[in-house]
């Protein structure tokens, strides 16, 4: 699939880049496909490419010494992922996979590390996104040092009460991926929510019961 200069001033970092620079861009840019489960990145291995999520839903993890799983992002249209190693010349820093079917924009780390020593105009949109990037990571480090399981589990939760688009059925091992603890500790937090009133089960879905309630524990009370 040829990719066009209209495309590539949707993806983030060029929309600033004159026709003439999209369109010397535009032959580096490759389509590729994934369906679910599949890898798209092994965490460790040389960089081989920057990606943008065009369709679906991606899963950006790691993997503890002790072999615990947890995840950093789930990443949808609009976003991109492993821009870390084109800029410190590591590996890459995660592993990804594809939660669905997934459609990703791919441009070499080498072709892409060019592109920001040629055009200027794409440096301060990936400033402003490592920024952002670093508190993100400094909230979820504060939350797995500071606070309980209780409390994280009850910002999950909230944070998916509100989320009206999903409809993803969470298992406990995948919460427990998501708010840095083992499927154990979320079942008895669970059961524990559940005797106190503030969830219920429902076909597989967990249910707030009463909002009021969790967002007290979400605050740490």
């Amino acid at each position: 699939m040829t990719i066009t200069v209209q495309t590539l001033r949707q993806l983030p970092f060029f929309a600033g880049l004159g026709d003439d620079a999209l369109l010397e861009i535009s032959p580096y840019i490759h389509e590729r496909g994934f369906s679910p489960g599949q890898m798209v990145i092994s965490e460790g291995q040389p960089c081989q490419a920057v990606y943008f999520v065009v369709r679906g839903v991606v899963r950006v993890h790691r993997l503890s010494l002790e072999g615990r799983e947890h995840v950093l992002a789930y990443l949808g249209p609009g976003e991109f992922f492993n821009l870390v190693p084109v800029l410190d010349g590591g590996p890459n820093p995660a592993t990804v996979d594809a939660l669905t079917e997934v459609t990703l924009y791919t441009i070499s780390c080498e072709r892409f590390h060019q592109i920001v020593r040629d055009h200027h105009e794409v440096a301060l949109p990936i400033l402003e996104h490592m920024a952002a990037r670093v508190r993100r990571l400094s909230d979820m480090v504060e939350g797995l040092a500071l606070h309980t399981v209780r409390t994280r589990l009850a910002r999950f939760l909230l944070a998916q009460a509100e989320d009206l688009q999903s409809s993803h059925h969470w298992t406990q091992e995948e919460i427990a991926t998501n708010i840095g603890t083992v499927r154990e500790m979320v079942g008895r937090t669970l059961r524990a929510f559940a005797v106190g009133g503030l969830i219920r089960r429902e076909r597989g879905r967990i249910v707030v019961v009463n909002r009021e309630g969790l967002e007290r524990e979400a605050a740490g009370g």
